[in-house]
């Protein structure tokens, strides 16, 4: 297994692809479909690779990153919506989102964000580690 990645979305049709398409490339995908969901599971998962929709009930996406960041600092956070007008990249950098992607979602960009962002966090792991040597 190559990592786990954690997507937060209302939409079941959106959880599946993301299953289905990170786990032909051997990705672990664990699924939620809201905010106070997403939280009690990165309390019990180690995951550091997370895609959180934007327009969800109860809890928005902007307010959960900013929610998960003050847990997981070092996580990579990515933002998606179908509602592009209503969000501000602006707004979504400032609550901690590394990224911004915009439903229709473009699978084969998002498998090179996941590969990129897994290759990120090993190197600032092996850096931390050998900080603290």
């Amino acid at each position: 297994m190559k990592g786990k990645i954690l997507v937060v979305d209302d939409e079941a049709s959106v959880r599946d692809l993301f299953s289905n398409v990170f786990a032909d490339e051997d990705y672990d995908v664990i699924a939620a479909e809201d905010g106070k969901s997403a939280l009690e599971i990165l309390k019990q998962e180690d995951i550091d690779v997370i895609f959180l929709d934007l327009k969800l009930f109860g809890m928005n996406g902007i307010d959960l990153c900013r929610q998960i960041r003050e847990s997981k600092p070092v996580s990579m956070i990515f933002a998606i919506t179908g509602w592009a007008p209503l969000f501000e990249i602006e707004e979504c950098r400032e609550a901690g989102f590394d990224d911004y992607f915009e439903k229709p979602l473009d699978m084969d960009i998002l498998l090179d964000v996941v590969e990129d962002a897994f290759k990120k966090l090993d190197r600032w792991k092996r850096r931390y580690s050998n900080l603290s040597r």
